[in-house]
């Protein structure tokens, strides 16, 4: 992909405990099965990715390992902090590094990243705010398959 074309695209980035913890169904899943949870958020993101091409990084607080590890599981990037860095750091990392040259919005409950990722002109928005576009991108999506 040319520099261009990469430039042209959006980025939507998560800060992934923090919309566990905040959506219902993957709280309560979390509450018996971490990684159950995980996948399942990673699950329904890798289809809203599909269905807008809007690219999907997901970060979570991390395993301890020596360095972030980045993997990509299904065409989405997936996050998780080293020990002594936290998702929120990577969060504005990102947001703060890229938000000039590329459209992102970073989802997260977490109100100090929010504003600090406002403060580099990334666009923010609430858990509920993600849900509900999951929701209407699978709905355009049933639409369209009927």
């Amino acid at each position: 992909m040319n520099p261009v074309d990469q430039e042209s695209l959006r980025y939507l980035i998560l800060d992934g405990h923090s919309i566990i913890n905040s959506w219902s169904f993957l709280y309560e899943l979390h509450r018996s099965s971490k990684s159950s949870a995980r996948q399942d958020l990673i699950r329904r993101m890798t289809n809203y990715q599909d269905i807008t091409e809007e690219r999907v990084v997901i970060v979570f607080d991390g395993r301890g390992q020596e360095n972030d590890c980045i993997n990509e599981d299904n065409g989405i990037q997936i996050f998780y902090s080293k020990s002594g860095i936290t998702a929120d750091q990577i969060i504005e990392r990102l947001s703060g590094k890229y938000s000039r040259s590329r459209s992102i919005t970073v989802a997260s409950r977490d109100k100090a990243v929010l504003d600090t990722c406002s403060s580099f002109g990334t666009n923010v928005i609430s858990p509920k705010t993600l849900e509900e576009l999951l929701e209407k991108a699978e709905d355009n999506l049933r639409k369209r398959l009927i």
